[in-house]
């Protein structure tokens, strides 16, 4: 198959107008102008159009868990003031609503282009409800630490719905 778009951007130079992607067996195995590979490759050709064709991208740093509270922090005056909003909003938060979160988080990230994240999660214990859409990393967020009892009546109310 090859891809067709007005713009092909890769890792090596600047876009390459009129490009077109190669894929054999899901893999990339030629990039360049459309000219150029046409005629060195057989194949049904996609057209997009007027659109860039880019690598995937990585989110480094992410917090699935809070898409859910996305217009719901007001901008604050520190940093401090900020977590603390977070953190406020985040007790209202049941076991479901952040795996709800999370997989809607996921979602988002793939259809804007995203294939793979680093997430950073306040409750590692849901991890193996959630279904990740792509390449997750998982790293345990330490801001609001909570002592073993909290822990544990979190995957307790986890269990329990």
């Amino acid at each position: 198959m090859i891809v067709r778009a007005r713009f092909v951007v890769t890792m090596d130079g600047p876009p390459i107008e009129d490009g077109a992607v190669v894929v054999i067996d899901g893999r990339i195995v030629e990039v360049g102008r459309f000219a150029e590979v046409k005629a060195k490759n057989v194949g049904e050709v996609t057209d997009l159009g007027e659109c860039a064709v880019l690598p995937g991208l990585i989110n480094a740093h992410c917090h699935l868990d809070y898409t859910c509270l996305r217009g719901l922090i007001r901008p604050a005056d520190s940093f401090t003031e900020w977590i603390l909003s977070i953190n406020a909003a985040k007790a209202a938060l049941k076991p479901n609503d952040y795996i709800a979160s999370i997989n809607q988080g996921f979602v988002e990230a793939k259809r804007f282009g995203t294939v793979a994240v680093a997430n950073l999660t306040a409750f590692p214990e849901l991890i193996p409800r959630v279904d990740p859409l792509i390449r997750t990393t998982w790293f345990a967020e330490l801001i609001d630490v909570r002592g073993p009892a909290d822990v544990n009546g979190m995957v307790d109310q986890a269990v329990d719905q």
